[in-house]
C-alpha cells in the first residue's frame, strides 16, 4: 500500500507522541507540511522528507527490507549510507513514523 500523505498530514497535524525504537523517551511530532515531518525529543529536533518515507514504503511493499522496526532502520541506514540527506536520525525516525502508521511490526 502506498503512503497517503494527505492521511499522514491529517493524522499528525495537531502533533502527536510516538515511541522511540527502544521504547524509552517519547518522540513528538512538532511539524508537518507538504514535504516533511519534523520530530523532537528533549535534546534534539530533526525532520524526515516525505520522499524518504515514500521510498521506504516502496522498499517495504516490494519485500526488499525488514518489517521489524530496528532491523528496518539498520537496513535503511546501510542502503542510504552513501546519501547525505542532512537528517542524522533519518532511518530511526523513518522507522518510528512508519511503525506508528502501521507499516512496520509493533
Amino acid at each position: 500500500m502506498p503512503l497517503d500523505w494527505d492521511w499522514v498530514r491529517q493524522r499528525y497535524e495537531g502533533g502527536a507522541q510516538l515511541w522511540s525504537l527502544t521504547g524509552s523517551a517519547p518522540v513528538r511530532v512538532v511539524e508537518i507540511d507538504d514535504d516533511r515531518i519534523c520530530l523532537s525529543q528533549s535534546l534534539w529536533r530533526d525532520c524526515v522528507a516525505r520522499s524518504e518515507l515514500e521510498a521506504a514504503v516502496v522498499l517495504l511493499n516490494t519485500g526488499e527490507i525488514a518489517t521489524e522496526p530496528v532491523a528496518f532502520a539498520e537496513a535503511l541506514r546501510r542502503r542510504r549510507a552513501h546519501v547525505d540527506t542532512g537528517c542524522t536520525r533519518g532511518p530511526n525516525l523513518t522507522a518510528i513514523v512508519l511503525r506508528d502508521l502501521g507499516y512496520l511490526a509493533s
